[in-house]
C-alpha cells in the first residue's frame, strides 16, 4: 500500500529536488505538496500522512507555528515530523526537538540520509 508523504517547503526547487529523490528511491511513496505551515496543516487533517517533512521558515505561516498546531491536534498529532531547513545550528536543532520534530534534516539534503530517514519514518 502506498504511504503519503508531506512536503511543507515554500521553495520549488527544493519541492523538485524531493520529488526527483523519492522517484529515484524505488519507495511506494505518494509525495504531497504545500507552499506553507497553514497548507501543511490542512493537509495533514485532510490526507493523514505516514510524514511530514517540514520547512521551519516559510511565509503565510512558518515551520514552528505549523509543528505546534500539529502537535495540538489529536487526529494528526501522532505523524512524525522531520524539520527540513537550512538553519543547522546546534540551538535549532534543540528548538526543532523540543516542539516535537523527531529528526532534524539540514539543507543542502543529503540523498541517502533523507532516504534513510523517510525510509525510518515510513517503515518502507
Amino acid at each position: 500500500m502506498t504511504k503519503k508523504i508531506l512536503l511543507a517547503e515554500d521553495d520549488e526547487d527544493n519541492r523538485d529536488l524531493v520529488m526527483f529523490m523519492l522517484k529515484r528511491s524505488g519507495l511506494d511513496l505518494e509525495l504531497l505538496q504545500a507552499e506553507n505551515g497553514k497548507e501543511a496543516v490542512e493537509l495533514a487533517v485532510r490526507h493523514i500522512p505516514s510524514l511530514i517533512l517540514m520547512d521551519m521558515q516559510m511565509p503565510v505561516m512558518d515551520g514552528f507555528a505549523a509543528v505546534k498546531l500539529i502537535k495540538a491536534n489529536p487526529v494528526i498529532q501522532h505523524i512524525p515530523i522531520i524539520a527540513f531547513t537550512a538553519q543547522a545550528r546546534a540551538e535549532d536543532k534543540t528548538m526543532t526537538k523540543a516542539i516535537g520534530c523527531v529528526e532534524h534534516c539540514t539543507k543542502p539534503m543529503d540523498p541517502e540520509e533523507l532516504t534513510q530517514l523517510i525510509r525510518k519514518y515510513t517503515n518502507t
